[in-house]
């Protein structure tokens, strides 16, 4: 077994950490000239990809999945509970944030260990913990050196943080002070109004109408009560999932999995969310004194699914969208609303899927006065495309560069945990890892291209849009005289 001192393993996991850079580019010149295909393509050599070995077992009715890696002395382990901020509602009436904040608060300290105390002897450990709320889910996440006299007294401290958090009363009103300063910061970022516009008028009443973070009021209502009473409903043994990736036996991972589900309380799998109904396509604005007007297009998608045709389709949907829509600079919309008419840096559009519906959304900015132009031609390049469909070139080139990246998605300890994860939470076999790539062979030009008519559908569009002034686009929807909303970012 390799072994890395606890200082080793922290400059391991910051040279392992991959930052991304947003820059803004000028404005290239467009081309109609055919991509060039790389050598590198040509030759279509097999794919040489390395699925690791996973076990599946039950540990006292918890699934857990163990993927044994010995090429480095680290242990990964999450565990993966049902509900996430979209139950938050569940706890209280307009409780939005409660999950949010519960996971900021599992590393703040136990019951034994205060706050400071906790850091230091994680830091002495050289153990990285982390809990995370996200949409649909909510998750406990461990990684550790897999040596014994590290791994034991790491596994004690993470078992001490999912049994006994602290939810200090004191630091429950730093944590919203400082919640309150970033939803004040955030109101002067038009493009997070925005969103936030988007996701109330996709879902209406529907949980999903909130962000994870929940709201400025509902936060600062948030009471320690709050956070026991999530953590005793969500966070427990009959909610949970456990996925296990290093340097250990098979023994050892039953064991370790024994030890941590000791640690949850007695409970039931949360029951599903009911499904949003979709809105009316509208066009909403938010009056905001800005030199851009910041644009937001889209309508509700699909919901998480493990049938064959229905993956099948979606896959055909992935690639089109990547043509019309994937930022890059070969993308349609990026090559006419940029390139050609310079109406903005970037543009992207992309179907976002949860547990019940999600939505698909293209995104951008540009001038205020040249807002409605953006708009409308941007209707007219997803319309042109779904008509026309792409080029057998471009979908060649988007289906060989996927299947040739596909095996750097399992390259690393991290990679391969997070998609074991994935299959033992939505129960989904080993074979799914390598169905992607027979979805990418089975592709065609002409499903692809009739997915595009499926996956997105124009006249449900709804429009969000902020910037000084309203865009007229009476022209899109028969009547587009609403007046503009008006809201009060004090409640937000």
């Amino acid at each position: 077994m390799k072994k890395l001192t606890p200082i080793a393993l922290a400059l391991f996991l910051i040279s392992h950490t991959t930052w991304a850079d947003g820059h803004h580019h000028a404005p290239v010149a467009p081309s109609d000239k055919p991509l060039p295909v790389l050598d590198s393509l040509k030759d279509d050599k097999p794919l040489d990809l390395k699925i690791p070995h996973m076990e599946r077992f039950d540990v006292d009715g918890v699934s857990v999945i163990f993927t044994p890696i010995d090429e480095l002395p680290i242990l990964d382990i999450s565990l993966t509970f049902k509900g996430g901020s979209a139950k938050d509602d569940t706890i209280r009436a307009d409780g939005y944030g409660i999950a949010g904040m519960t996971a900021t608060m599992m590393t703040q300290g136990t019951t034994h260990l205060d706050e400071n105390t906790f850091a230091e002897k994680a830091e002495l450990l050289g153990v990285v913990f982390g809990a995370t709320a996200y949409r649909d889910t909510f998750v406990y996440a461990f990684r550790s050196l897999s040596d014994d006299k590290e791994l034991y007294p790491a596994l004690d401290l993470f078992a001490d943080m999912i049994q006994n958090p602290r939810f200090d009363e004191t630091i429950l009103k730093r944590n919203q002070a400082q919640a309150d300063i970033g939803f004040e910061r955030a109101k002067q970022d038009p493009a997070h109004v925005a969103s936030v516009e988007f996701l109330k008028t996709m879902y209406g009443t529907h949980p999903y109408a909130v962000s994870t973070h929940g709201t400025q009021q509902s936060v600062a209502s948030i009471s320690r009560d709050d956070l026991i009473a999530y953590k005793n409903k969500y966070l427990t043994k009959g909610n949970a999932h456990i996925a296990i990736t290093g340097d250990i036996s098979a023994d050892d991972a039953r064991t370790i999995a024994k030890r941590l589900i000791n640690a949850l309380p007695q409970g039931e799998r949360a029951t599903d969310l009911p499904t949003p109904i979709a809105p009316k396509p509208q066009h909403v604005h938010i009056p905001y004194d800005s030199t851009q007007t910041h644009v937001y297009i889209g309508h509700m998608g699909e919901k998480e699914t493990k049938d064959p045709v229905e993956l099948q389709n979606r896959t055909n949907f992935s690639l089109a969208n990547s043509v019309l829509a994937g930022g890059d600079f070969n993308a349609h919309l990026m090559k006419e609303i940029r390139d050609k008419h310079g109406y903005t840096y970037g543009i992207t559009g992309a179907m976002n899927v949860f547990d019940e519906r999600g939505y698909y959304r293209i995104s951008f900015s540009t001038q205020s006065d040249k807002a409605k132009e953006a708009i409308i031609k941007t209707l007219q390049v997803i319309e042109n495309t779904r008509k026309n469909g792409i080029k057998d070139s471009e979908f060649n080139l988007e289906r060989t560069s996927r299947k040739y990246a596909y095996p750097m998605s399992l390259a690393t300890n991290t990679a391969i945990h997070n998609k074991a994860s994935e299959l033992n939470y939505d129960n989904l076999p080993d074979s799914h890892i390598t169905d992607y790539l027979v979805r990418l062979d089975k592709a065609t030009l002409d499903t692809v291209n009739q997915s595009l008519n499926t996956y997105i559908r124009p006249d449900e569009f709804i429009i969000v849009t902020i910037g000084k002034e309203k865009p007229d686009l009476s022209s899109v929807f028969k009547q587009d005289k609403k007046e503009s909303k008006k809201v009060d970012l004090k409640k937000r």
